[in-house]
């Protein structure tokens, strides 16, 4: 028999019998018989508060009969006599809360009530007048004798409620209009009903769509609904039991008992298969495990396990053995992978590292290194995302494969670091590897700006150790990226406005106009130098955020959709990370974010009201609307200065600073611009 075999014949003669039990004794005996218990207990009690509930109703439709059929109640409403002699005690004695009287034309001619809120006893005339008595439309009285009683939900309080119809004493009289009495269901009757049923029972409005009865079972306490009907024969009111759960409780208490039994036995059961499993299994997977211990510390995959026998152990040896034989096979391949970046394909840091331990063990060979930093990474991932900025590694991963011959080395080091290692070859090919890539990388435009590489490389006979020749290669990177910084500062702004000019309906004569009007009302409210050269800048590059945004949005001729509209309001944050991202234009990133604020706080990103906007963004805000008004989009006509100088008007102090709208008003005045 197979391992497998006896291991699940011995688990099943053992808890076959354990199960049987468990099922027997609690799913079918103990805990069947509590719920059966509990549905009694609660149908009992359910039966005990309607029982109650119509003995408290008989007793009030006797009442209401006796004082509907008598000749004063009747003379009283017949207009004979002029009062009712019905006052707080006489309600008090007859244990009710109200007494109403109604005549043929359906008004209130008499009420009188006691321990009622106004709220509820408006409430009740409301039910039973204005309503015009809905439930004494739907009975008509047959006869004298007709009469009728229920209970009602009225303001969260339960009323026991009966009416009758009013006559003579000898009852041959025509009723002349209605008697309507009844007592609320209070803590008094409650706490009686909860003595008698021994559980807590509420009264609640019904506002379940559920029609059948509901119980709910917790730990410690049951609780059940059941609907019943009003006086308008509707199940509008609910009655809520809430008990204990005794019996379930102790059948808890006998299931710990069973617990102890039950991990006895498994005790039992447990140390039986330790005995049987130690001489049978575990022994030989010990074999197994030690050998598989070893190979793991040696990593030596030739290693191969012997075990006899014909059984699962048996075929677990062999198995490792064929997946040994595979794992060798595959080593190489693997080992391949693992010195590969899987995004550029090309070799990584720690082939790297691996190669330059051996150059420094092995020695003889002249190398150079040469160590690369991409400019504009940072800036391509916060303008179009990080696939785009994966397409620029890609791309400069290419551009070197293409350049450099098969034998030279070449590595993703970092994020935006690349190494090539370059044995044997004459200083002047390195230098002409560096200029090659540098002007490879010019010729790059598909990502809307230029983009560079800042490179720097040094000899194995310049330091001691490929360590040392790798960080004097970073120095003369870094020295050369620092060269070019105010360069290719002015380069990315010039790229930057470039592709705002091609992407946006913004053109470059939009562009002149905001900054030569900015300009004037800088200096008109007396901005310093250093603000008004900020000022020229954020003039040119205030929307610069619109490069992330999509074309079919940007140039859409028609009014962008609430879901577009929300896309459109991104280029203010896009905006501020591309100027954050861009050197010579961080000191106007917070400007940049702010220009779509409005001076009532209503403004976005971020809802700044008043002065907490940067003074250029309120600004460039009147400038730029004013130009956008007076001249001609792709998605609108333009409109004369006099309308525009109307909405400038009309928007201060809610868009726009009052106080720059008026000195930009004196300039219009002036003739200034």
């Amino acid at each position: 028999m197979s391992v497998r075999g006896k291991a699940l014949l011995m688990y099943f003669i053992s808890f076959l019998l354990i199960i049987i039990f468990t099922f027997a004794a609690f799913r079918f005996i103990i805990f069947k018989y509590i719920n059966r218990v509990e549905t009694e207990n609660l149908n009992n009690n359910f039966n005990a508060v309607t029982d109650i509930l119509n003995r408290e109703e008989m007793n009030i439709q006797r009442t209401c009969v006796d004082w509907a059929a008598w000749d004063y109640t009747y003379n009283f409403l017949s207009g004979e006599n002029k009062e009712l002699y019905v006052k707080n005690y006489t309600l008090n004695q007859l244990n009710l809360n109200f007494m109403f009287l109604v005549d043929k034309k359906g008004s209130l001619v008499f009420n009188e009530t006691v321990s009622l809120e106004d709220g509820t006893k408006r409430s009740l005339i409301n039910e039973f007048l204005n309503k015009k008595m809905k439930f004494s439309q739907e009975i008509i009285f047959k006869n004298n004798s007709d009469k009728h009683s229920g209970v009602l939900m009225v303001n969260g309080k339960l009323f026991i409620i009966s009416y009758a119809p009013v006559t003579t004493s000898d009852g041959k009289a025509l009723s002349n209009g209605e008697l309507i009495i009844g007592r609320c269901v209070d803590d008094s009757l409650l706490n009686y009903i909860n003595s008698i049923v021994q559980c807590k029972v509420r009264f609640i409005e019904n506002t379940y769509e559920d029609k059948k009865d509901n119980v709910i079972r917790k730990n410690d306490s049951i609780m059940a609904y059941k609907q019943i009907e009003d006086i308008n024969k509707k199940e509008a009111i609910t009655i809520s039991v809430s008990m204990l759960r005794n019996e379930y409780n102790l059948g808890k208490f006998y299931f710990k008992i069973f617990i102890g039994i039950f991990l006895s036995v498994l005790i039992l059961v447990i140390l039986t298969f330790i005995s049987v499993f130690n001489k049978i299994i575990l022994k030989r997977l010990k074999v197994v495990n030690d050998f598989i211990d070893t190979v793991s510390k040696t990593k030596d995959t030739k290693a191969r396990l012997s075990i006899c026998g014909n059984d699962e152990i048996s075929n677990i040896a062999d198995s490792t053995n064929k997946m040994l034989a595979k794992l060798d096979y595959a080593n190489n391949e693997i080992l391949d992978l693992s010195y590969s970046d899987r995004l550029t394909g090309l070799k990584n840091r720690v082939y790297m590292e691996k190669k330059f331990s051996k150059l420094d063990s092995e020695g003889g060979a002249n190398y150079s290194i040469i160590m690369g930093d991409l400019n504009g990474l940072k800036l391509t991932n916060d303008t179009f995302g990080h696939k785009i900025g994966d397409r620029l590694i890609c791309k400069i991963g290419d551009i070197l494969k293409s350049i450099c011959l098969q034998d030279d080395i070449i590595a993703r080091w970092g994020g935006d670091e690349f190494i090539i290692l370059i044995i044997n070859k004459e200083d002047i090919y390195v230098s002409n590897l560096i200029e090659n890539i540098k002007k490879e990388c010019e010729r790059i435009t598909e990502f809307g700006f230029k983009i560079s590489i800042a490179l720097g490389s040094a000899k194995k006979n310049e330091a001691k150790n490929t360590e040392a020749v790798m960080n004097l290669a970073e120095e003369r990177m870094y020295r050369s990226k620092l060269t070019e910084s105010k360069s290719s500062r002015n380069a990315t702004i010039m790229s930057l406005e470039r592709t705002l000019y091609e992407k946006n309906s913004e053109t470059e004569e939009h562009t002149q106009r905001v900054k030569k009007l900015s300009m004037k009302l800088g200096k008109k409210v007396n901005l310093s130098k250093d603000e008004l050269e900020e000022l020229e800048l954020l003039s040119l590059l205030h929307d610069i955020g619109k490069m992330g945004i999509p074309d079919n949005i940007l140039m859409k001729p028609g009014k962008l959709t609430s879901e577009e509209w929300e896309i459109m309001k991104r280029h203010t944050e896009i905006g501020y990370r591309i100027a954050k991202a861009t050197p010579g234009l961080n000191h106007v990133a917070n400007e940049i974010l702010c220009h779509h604020e409005k001076f009532d706080g209503t403004g976005y990103p971020q809802g700044l009201k008043g002065e907490e906007i940067p003074i250029l963004s309120r600004i460039i805000n009147i400038v730029d609307s004013f130009d956008v008004m007076t001249h001609k989009r792709v998605y609108k006509d333009a409109s004369n200065s006099e309308h525009a100088i109307k909405e400038l008007k009309r928007c201060s102090g809610s868009q726009f600073d009052p106080a720059i709208v008026d000195e930009f008003l004196k300039l219009l005045e002036e003739g200034s611009i």
